[in-house]
């Protein structure tokens, strides 16, 4: 390719030369026909100098575009194909990216399973599993879900669900390779409190309360119930976990009291907790099994 562009690049040449050395002799030729027919040359050598110089430096000229031109080409086809592999490089340096995130989070994801087996008395973990989500209710909040574990790993009805930051919910439903998981936020579910700085203060969270506003709270992720006696002393602020009375065992973190409302006519006080879960971002759950209820 190169011997055949030079070949080019010398026709060219040689044709742009020899298109000036022919006007030259022409215009000598018809300036001695002129001076011989009158006796006087109507050029005198200054003018023709000036004509060969001014054709010279056009010949000159025009070899120097071409042969530029002819650079420019070879330059732009050089730096497309640059342009091409910057492209395809950028492309593999964002997958690699993304899979560093991927990772990233499945690694921070299980540092937060591992603090919730924390919330759990050690005989209750002899047999737990972690599971990611694969489906869930529609809505902005989980109500109930469906996670990749089932019997074949040692799931049960009833074992209980958690994530780093606290009780999520309970099983309701296995299959071989999946189980149903239904969250406090459940019109189902239920679960007994007690406050963390006066475990003698107890009560239920669960929905049907008559408590105002009640299904105001749950469309805002909130969680509600009541004091089994209203002279319990409960305030805004106070962190509530499991109180061991029921399936769930003691002391797993549910979360804060966020408003407190008493009804004296029917000696009722009503609570509304702010979940520890959040309950619009759930990717991965430990299930640790149910308690021995017999």
């Amino acid at each position: 390719m190169s011997l055949k562009r030079d070949k080019n690049k010398r026709k060219i040449n040689f044709k742009v030369i020899a298109t000036g050395v022919v006007a030259i002799t022409l215009i000598g030729i018809v300036g001695i026909s002129i001076g011989s027919n009158s006796g006087k040359s109507p050029f005198n050598s200054n003018i023709i100098l000036t004509v060969s110089s001014t054709l010279e430096n056009g010949v000159s000229k025009g070899v120097q575009f071409f042969t530029g031109g002819f650079s420019d080409i070879l330059n732009f086809k050089s730096n497309a194909k640059k342009v091409t592999k910057l492209e395809e490089e950028n492309e593999e340096l964002k997958k690699q990216i993304t899979e560093l995130k991927g990772e990233l989070e499945d690694t921070s994801s299980l540092e937060q399973l591992k603090k919730s087996l924390k919330f759990v008395d050690e005989k209750y973990i002899a047999n737990q599993v972690s599971a990611k989500v694969v489906s869930k209710n529609d809505g902005l909040w989980y109500t109930s879900m469906v996670v990749s574990a089932g019997s074949e790993d040692g799931v049960k009805e009833n074992s209980l669900v958690m994530n780093g930051y606290g009780l999520v919910g309970i099983v309701t439903e296995v299959s071989s390779n999946y189980s149903k998981v239904i969250t406090l936020l459940d019109t189902t579910s239920s679960v007994s409190f007690k406050l963390s700085r006066d475990s003698n203060c107890k009560g239920i969270i669960t929905t049907g309360t008559g408590i105002k506003n009640e299904e105001v709270n749950r469309n805002k992720g909130l969680l509600q119930g009541y004091m089994l006696d209203s002279d319990y002393d409960v305030l805004p602020g106070d962190s509530v976990v499991t109180s061991g009375l029921g399936l769930y065992p003691k002391d797993i973190v549910i979360g804060e009291v966020t408003k407190v409302t008493e009804d004296k006519s029917k000696s009722l006080k009503y609570v509304v907790v702010k979940p520890n879960v959040n309950f619009k971002s759930i990717d991965n759950v430990v299930i640790v099994e149910p308690r021995n209820m017999n």
